[in-house]
């Protein structure tokens, strides 16, 4: 780039900005690299400082529901993935250098009714 270029970037979203309600965390082997997903589908990468300050560095699209699931997928010695999953059975293989979505599919099948409980014991049967 020479002296004189400008460099503007733009976000396109609808009638509302995203609120990156976060719904799971993932940090990197690196420690270096926090990311997080939230409930509108939206991925966002953060370069965490030695001085531990946290900025954000990409926001990622690839998903049409909720992320429940985020995880490291494989690193090499210049590349590292990750692999998210959403409510909605997609699932993105991610190339977090460049926050490129190398592949997507989405699952025929999907886990709708997840309930938690707690079963009681006194102990006496």
């Amino acid at each position: 780039m020479t002296g004189n270029s400008l460099v503007l970037p733009i976000v396109l979203w609808g009638r509302k900005a995203p609120t990156h309600c976060i719904s799971t965390v993932l940090v990197m082997d690196d420690m270096a690299t926090i990311i997080t997903g939230c409930h509108d589908g939206q991925i966002c990468l953060w370069d965490l400082t030695p001085e531990l300050e946290i900025h954000p560095r990409a926001l990622l699209f690839g998903h049409t529901a909720s992320i429940t699931c985020l995880s490291k997928a494989c690193a090499s010695s210049d590349r590292q993935y990750i692999v998210s999953a959403s409510e909605s059975g997609e699932m993105c293989l991610w190339d977090v250098n460049d926050g490129r979505c190398v592949e997507f599919t989405k699952l025929a099948c999907t886990h709708t009714g997840i309930q938690v409980g707690r079963i009681f014991s006194s102990f006496y049967y």
